[in-house]
């Protein structure tokens, strides 16, 4: 009996002594900042912290841009970044343009990690360039570059322009079967894009959505992006403590979906490395890509090999539904929104895709897409005002003190914030920020300004790499159904955010309403 209370005192010692190390932990955490004399943002009490984690309430975009904004306004200029804490963990918000280009470009070798949590052996499809790190990821960055280089972005062409075609056939179609003239654009955009990528990416074509219906694709698609396998709590730790969680073979794909795409690509591919046929789209560029690993690499097993490779291509694909999906789609609308509010520079767009077209002898080829210039201004302003991303999130791989700044250290798997956002509307850098001014881009860039300054496909290495590919689908779109319909606002209501949509009212070009003829003459 003696015996056993001692051991019950033991056991309650240790108890005690993990309470009192648990206690301390969260101590150091939440005086992190303060500890270290950088300029910082109080942490919430314990209480709201665990009531938020129990509770699973998490923060919109919409809610971290805004939190970022206020941090950025706050404390710029108070030093190289300033210090906050997401729950109990220290991170870091950036507000020098200098150290941002560091961070982006000049010692990008230690900040090419997003933060995101992947495992390619036990969920192929998390294995893209966009969650990969290190020089895993420069390996896959240097094998996918070449396939999106310029010459290639006129090689697709034709096939992406066969669906800016369709989507103005869409947009007529619907227009005939609706009693009046308002459409809700986003819908379409998203269908566009979706329909696109899904052709040009995965091999969908006519033929090939008779067995892979575009219905699937698109439920699949959001499976895929918006439904994790595990809970709110796993995923934040997946995100903590990936090798830990990488070790438990922890995944976030859903099943359904990796089974789906991983059919569906080995379906396609094989039909195509069989008939040998060459299409031309970008998931033939992958099959190249893919067969040239094929003959460089030697595996014990051959099996090994191909499945190795099959499972890199579909991570290839997926990463343009992960980057370029709703990114684009929402551009897109943002774009005609920004035009409908603005009818004067419409018509300038307008009549700069008429003016190209002409001197194409007609033809509105890549060549004439790609002499747009004002068009191209006006998608830069969109993406100054409405970021494809409120904040780009970086981790460091090693401890890196910030030059010319002695106490200032950004330590080993430390994440950052980039505010985008906050930046991107801040008034010392772009006078009138909630103005929407094309011209602002119109001179001469300032490319090194804007390394710091301006993030609309990300900046550096770790850049969108389909950017050129993104460009092509929004000018394709915008030059067709610019030059059929005339866009305007169906509500005065300014636009906040997408998540209700954007209505906008499309009138045929030529065709005068009843009441305006005065004014059409």
């Amino acid at each position: 009996m003696h015996n056993m209370w001692i051991i019950f005192l033991i056991i309650g010692l240790l108890v005690l002594g993990l309470l009192v190390l648990l206690i301390m932990a969260a101590r150091y955490q939440r005086d992190y900042w303060r500890f270290r004399g950088i300029p910082h943002e109080r942490p919430k009490k314990l209480w709201p912290v665990i009531r938020q984690i129990m509770t699973q309430t998490l923060s919109t975009e919409a809610m971290k841009a805004s939190h970022y904004t206020a941090l950025y306004a706050k404390f710029k200029g108070s030093g190289p970044f300033c210090g906050f804490y997401a729950l109990l963990q220290p991170r870091a918000l950036i507000l020098d343009r200098e150290l941002i280009r560091q961070i982006m470009i000049k010692d990008f070798w230690n900040f090419n990690d997003r933060g995101m949590y992947c495992n390619q052996k036990s969920d192929p499809l998390s294995g893209d360039l966009y969650a990969l790190r290190g020089e895993s990821w420069k390996e896959m960055r240097q094998k996918l570059d070449p396939s999106l280089e310029g010459d290639r972005m006129a090689w697709l062409y034709g096939c992406l322009y066969e669906e800016a075609e369709q989507l103005l056939l869409v947009v007529s179609t619907t227009l005939m079967k609706q009693p009046h003239s308002t459409l809700h654009i986003q819908k379409i955009m998203r269908r566009y894009v979706l329909s696109a990528l899904a052709k040009s990416v995965f091999g969908l074509d006519t033929q090939q959505r008779l067995k892979y219906p575009l219905e699937d694709f698109e439920q699949m698609t959001e499976m895929a992006l918006n439904s994790y396998k595990h809970g709110y709590l796993m995923n934040l730790m997946m995100i903590r403590f990936p090798n830990f969680c990488r070790l438990l073979r922890m995944r976030r794909t859903p099943k359904q979906a990796e089974t789906y795409f991983l059919g569906l690509l080995n379906d396609i591919v094989e039909q195509r490395e069989n008939s040998g046929v060459r299409q031309q789209d970008y998931l033939q560029l992958l099959i190249e890509v893919k067969a040239l690993e094929q003959i460089t690499h030697q595996y014990e097993a051959d099996k090994e090999l191909k499945m190795h490779l099959q499972n890199e291509l579909a991570a290839h694909a997926m990463v343009f539904l992960k980057a370029g999906y709703e990114q684009t789609a929402n551009t897109l609308s943002y774009v005609l929104y920004e035009l409908a509010s603005h009818t004067d520079l419409q018509v300038r767009v307008r009549e700069e895709v008429k003016k190209a077209m002409e001197r194409f002898e007609g033809n509105l080829s890549y060549e004439c897409i790609q002499s747009l210039t004002f068009m191209g201004q006006v998608i830069s302003e969109t993406l100054r005002m409405h970021p494809i991303t409120p904040y780009i999130l970086r981790r460091t791989l090693n401890d890196y003190p910030v030059p010319d700044h002695p106490k200032y250290m950004l330590v080993k798997e430390l994440f950052l914030i980039i505010p985008t956002h906050a930046i991107h509307h801040d008034p010392d850098i772009y006078p009138e920020p909630e103005e929407f001014k094309p011209d602002r881009w119109g001179g001469p860039r300032d490319s090194l300004k804007e390394q710091g300054t301006w993030f609309g496909f990300g900046v550096g290495a770790r850049s969108c790499i389909g950017i050129q590919f993104a460009q092509l689908q929004l000018r394709l779109a915008l030059a067709l159904l610019l030059s059929e319909y005339e866009f305007t606002l169906n509500s005065r209501k300014p636009l906040v955010n997408l998540e209700d949509g954007i209505a906008l009212t499309l009138t045929p070009l030529g065709v005068i309403e009843p009441g305006t003829e005065e004014r059409a003459v």
